[in-house]
């Protein structure tokens, strides 16, 4: 193999959340916000924290089909592998009572013998803080007594009115004043004023029709006449030669079984059916390869249900994600 198991193990933890090791256990990651320690001064970008369960031993078919598909093995092959990994590791750890895993944590045996785990904090498995490092926070310390002072002296200064200014504002005040009462008094005339006008001046409407939008369903009525609305395609703002950006979403399949001529593909598709499966063949862009899928799901949740169901009568079963 051109990398060891432990390399792939941590390649999946930054893209999954689940990582099982067959026969050992299984990773759990859980995404954390940055943090803040006010008394050391340092901010911490967000990160992943691991955990490890060893009550998930069942293959899932995540590993075995990434160091197939990167070290371009059968299953088999890359299920030995995976095999001989946890074997080792097991008989290290039963031997010195600790066990470390580059780049994903130290592993340990308790008086119960119950494998306990440490993650190692010195890798982030949270893809969006790629690059970032932990950095000190440089706090700035003001004397506050004269910070107060210079407060109180800006409010004094708000608040202390001249002779000048006070002349200033009454000079604009009161005009408006009287302007305003000669208005309340003449109210009555001036509406009169505004009514003859209206019927001496006549009142024209126009639609820009250069406009690039106009207002859909609206009536605008002037002078006891109605303007039917005017609709007019927005122009897109939308560049035609921009190509749209489709996020794919993975998909889950519970596999039977892989083949490499299509006929054997073929049968085992529709015997499935025949039991009353939603078989299929999948290809992942490898064409020497044919996999023969029970049935599709969009969760990995769901394909985890149906693959504990199958097992029963199919223990080789194993789920691809694409």
């Amino acid at each position: 193999m051109i990398n060891n198991v432990e390399h792939y193990i941590s390649e999946l933890l930054y893209t999954h959340d689940c990582v099982i090791i067959m026969g050992f256990g299984g990773f759990i990651g859980n995404k954390n916000s940055a943090k803040l320690n006010i008394k050391a001064g340092i901010i911490t970008p967000p990160g992943k924290s691991i955990l490890f369960n060893t009550e998930l031993k069942e293959n899932d078919g995540l590993l075995i089909n990434h160091i197939a598909k990167q070290e371009n093995l059968s299953q088999e092959k890359a299920k030995d592998k995976v095999i001989d990994f946890v074997n080792e590791n097991l008989l290290k750890l039963n031997k010195y009572k600790s066990l470390r895993v580059n780049k994903i944590g130290i592993f340990s045996l308790s008086s119960e013998n119950k494998i306990i785990f440490s993650q190692d904090l010195a890798m982030n498995y949270n893809l969006s803080s790629y690059g970032l490092h932990p950095t000190i926070n440089h706090s700035i310390k003001r004397n506050q007594k004269i910070q107060i002072d210079k407060s109180l002296k800006d409010i004094s200064k708000r608040n202390e009115f001249s002779s000048k200014k006070l002349l200033k504002i009454a000079a604009i005040l009161i005009p408006l004043i009287g302007i305003s009462l000669i208005s309340i008094t003449q109210q009555n005339g001036i509406n009169n004023l505004y009514i003859q006008m209206a019927s001496i001046l006549p009142i024209e409407t126009s639609i820009d029709t250069k406009s690039e939008a106009y207002i859909d369903e609206k009536v605008v009525i002037i002078s006891n006449e109605i303007i039917q609305p005017v609709k007019k395609e927005i122009k897109s703002t939308v560049p035609k030669n921009e190509t749209t950006v489709v996020i794919k979403k993975d998909n889950f399949f519970v596999i039977a079984g892989a083949f490499s001529e299509r006929k054997n593909a073929n049968n085992l598709v529709s015997r499935l059916n025949r039991w009353n499966y939603k078989a299929s063949i999948v290809n992942d862009g490898n064409n020497k390869i044919m996999r023969v899928c029970y049935s599709k799901h969009i969760s990995k949740e769901l394909a985890l249900i149906e693959l504990k169901k199958i097992r029963n009568e199919n223990p080789e079963a194993w789920i691809l994600s694409l």
